[in-house]
């Protein structure tokens, strides 16, 4: 019984910080935050690069583009530009997985507006931490449920 409170106290605790970091966010301002290898969304908030992948389909799951859901159609990885920062390559924790994969790639998601055909790109840095902002043309609702389609 005592570890089903701890792993639930746990679960909680993670579940509040998350609503935390995504409670104040505002719109960007800049035309190509997102859209763009050179401006990407820098949301490294965790120092595993596995989890910012989950926090970045979390914050994904809560945007909408014109108030449509988004169709997930797309994720890959590209070569971060030179000038970006880099976290420092990590040795092997558990498993045999590193808990940095150097800082040489961005994560690319591509999303169609569902009911349209319109293609969007949107880049994200999982190692880096920044400024979380929304890109132009989208909306972040945090009380909507998963909206990506597959």
């Amino acid at each position: 019984m005592r570890k089903i409170v701890i792993i639930l106290s746990i679960f909680l605790v993670g579940c509040v910080s998350t609503k935390n970091l995504f409670s104040s966010l505002g719109n960007s301002q800049d035309d190509n935050y997102g859209y763009s290898v050179n401006n990407p969304i820098l949301i490294g908030e965790y120092s595993n690069w596995q989890k910012n992948a989950e926090l970045t389909f979390f914050y994904l799951s809560k945007l909408t583009y014109d108030k449509k859901p988004l169709q997930y159609i797309l994720h890959a990885t590209v070569e971060k530009p030179d000038n970006q920062p880099r976290k420092k390559e990590s040795l092997p924790l558990r498993f045999g997985v590193p808990s940095s994969l150097g800082g040489k790639f961005l994560d690319l998601y591509v999303v169609v507006p569902h009911g349209t055909t319109d293609t969007l790109k949107l880049y994200f840095d999982e190692e880096i931490k920044g400024s979380l902002k929304i890109p132009k043309g989208f909306e972040f609702n945090m009380n909507q449920t998963n909206n990506i389609y597959r």
